[in-house]
């Protein structure tokens, strides 16, 4: 698995555990929305069906309908095998749009509305 990993300088080495890696968001809701969101459209611009890309990435068709539900963050081996299998960097699969170099440190308080929060990362 290391092997894989650091093909991927993309997506953080320290991240190699998948529990680690959900204790590690801020907020793994936004992170499962951006990877539901990017999975499904790289696999439609490739003309892949679930099924198919199930098969390339090596796991079930319920898994690949789960992540893009939005329900769950795979291990991080798969999101290795999906990235192989699309032709992409796993840091591509969960970008949410938001440069973590420029992104503001601070967080946002929950009930605050979504123009403002994306006043304060602006």
């Amino acid at each position: 698995m290391n092997q894989l990993l650091e093909k991927d300088k993309s997506f953080p080495a320290w991240l190699t555990l998948s529990w680690a890696w959900e204790q590690s968001l801020e907020d793994p809701a936004a992170v499962k929305a951006a990877l539901a969101r990017n999975l499904r459209s790289y696999r439609e611009g490739r003309s892949l069906s679930q099924k198919e890309l199930a098969k390339a990435a090596g796991t079930t068709l319920t898994r690949i309908r789960d992540i893009e539900a939005g329900q769950v963050l795979p291990p991080i081996e798969l999101m290795v095998h999906l990235g192989d299998s699309l032709g992409i960097s796993c840091g591509a699969l969960v970008d949410c749009g938001v440069s973590m170099t420029t992104a503001s440190c601070r967080r946002i308080p929950a009930g605050t509305p979504t123009r403002e929060a994306r006043a304060a990362l602006a």
